[in-house]
């Protein structure tokens, strides 16, 4: 996904800055900041060094998995786990007689000064 378009104050932010909000070390002289950004939502993130761009890692995906939970009523599980914020189911795929059933949980009492893109999901 693109980079949303900086506004205004985040262009002037982003000029002025003299630290790389990933590692938070000062800019050398011979850095150019790049603009970070989520490859999810576009959202711009902050200046960073190359290399720290390039490295960066979201760690706000835990992975959850079970074995053989299609053969299941899956219905009642989904209804309990989205009590509160939202669930994300993808369709099902098949593949060789194996079916696969994808769904994420957003916890939203994790999410990172009340942007509730930044928080973690199950």
């Amino acid at each position: 996904m693109l980079i949303e378009t900086l506004s205004k104050q985040q262009w002037e932010t982003y000029r002025i800055t003299t630290r790389c909000h990933i590692c938070e070390k000062s800019f050398a002289s011979d850095d150019t900041p790049v603009c970070d950004h989520c490859h999810l939502s576009g959202r711009y993130c902050g200046p960073a060094h190359a290399n720290c761009n390039l490295n960066y890692k979201n760690s706000l995906y835990i992975p959850i998995i079970f074995h053989n939970l299609l053969g299941y009523d899956t219905h009642f599980i989904i209804k309990e786990i989205a009590y509160e914020g939202h669930v994300d189911v993808l369709s099902i795929e098949q593949k060789k007689n194996k079916k696969k059933i994808s769904f994420t949980k957003y916890v939203k009492d994790t999410a990172e000064r009340a942007d509730s893109r930044k928080c973690i999901k199950l």
